[in-house]
């Protein structure tokens, strides 16, 4: 559990770092596009040494390409309409939860007591980050997004496991959704659209693809190794450091509120961790 916790923290620093980059960038959808495609083109050729994913968990790959599509474009309008520090909560904040039941129903993985006492203590401290009083404008797709991060969540700790490794199903993973993205991109911003946002921070962009592929290996590498709920949780602690990220470098407001929630997501995850110790 140990490695897997490791693994799990420091995908959520990688997490909350490219999508500090997308909601800084100009176009959204663009930098959402890109970021996944450039950091599956950067780790293509470690397929030759780790190859294929095994044809089991093709039928797993297809589906998530799906999901990841449809999460790009959702995530890209929710953070069109909101601020970081309103969607990322939210959206991450929600789906542990959905994960957990899901994981349970479907996986067989299961807690104990305590284990899903610390999921729920850290989900509502991420709800309170994201909370400003009353509906917040965005939110709806926030909690879209939720729901096909759980969904997606599912789908892939199914598809690594049955692949017994999760590097090359990462790598390809990300190809196959960049180049479909690639379709509803090219036909909103056209061929000179998407050339000018790229060119207005190319390494921004690269970096966000590294850090994409670098978390979410991490994240299917501790599903390999702990329970979905458990790899789950500690991941969305990337929404404190996300939190951090829009008020020291967006300039959103942080605030008592967000530094309250930030406790409470630190009891939680230490009640999780507690549980495995």
């Amino acid at each position: 559990m140990v490695l897997a916790t490791v693994m799990a923290l420091g995908a959520a620093l990688l997490h909350a770092s490219w999508n500090l980059v997308v909601k800084a960038s100009g176009d959204r959808l663009v930098a959402m596009w890109a970021q996944g495609l450039f950091g599956a083109i950067v780790a293509l050729p470690l397929l030759f040494v780790t190859g294929l994913p095994p044809r089991a968990a093709w039928p797993f790959l297809g589906t998530a390409v799906v999901l990841h599509f449809s999460y790009a474009l959702v995530l890209a309008a929710a953070y069109d309409r909101a601020d970081l520090s309103v969607v990322y909560p939210m959206a991450r904040g929600s789906a542990p939860l959905l994960t957990a039941v899901g994981g349970a129903l479907f996986l067989h993985d299961t807690l104990t007591g305590a284990g899903y006492l610390g999921v729920a203590v850290a989900v509502s401290g991420l709800l309170f980050i994201s909370r400003k009083g009353g509906w917040q404008r965005g939110a709806g797709w926030a909690l879209a997004t939720a729901v096909i991060i759980a969904t997606y969540t599912l789908v892939d700790t199914a598809g690594v496991r049955t692949a017994d490794e999760a590097l090359s199903y990462v790598i390809v993973l990300l190809a196959i959704s960049g180049a479909f993205l690639t379709i509803p991109v090219l036909a909103s911003r056209g061929r000179s659209g998407v050339a000018a946002a790229v060119r207005a921070a190319p390494w921004r962009h690269l970096f966000a693809g590294v850090a994409s592929l670098g978390a979410y290996a991490l994240v299917l590498s501790a599903v390999r190794l702990a329970p979905v709920a458990y790899v789950a949780t500690i991941r969305e602690s990337s929404v404190v450091f996300g939190a951090l990220g829009g008020w020291l470098l967006l300039k959103e407001a942080f605030g008592r509120r967000r530094t309250a929630g930030a406790a409470i997501v630190a009891v939680g995850i230490a009640l999780l961790i507690g549980t495995a110790a």
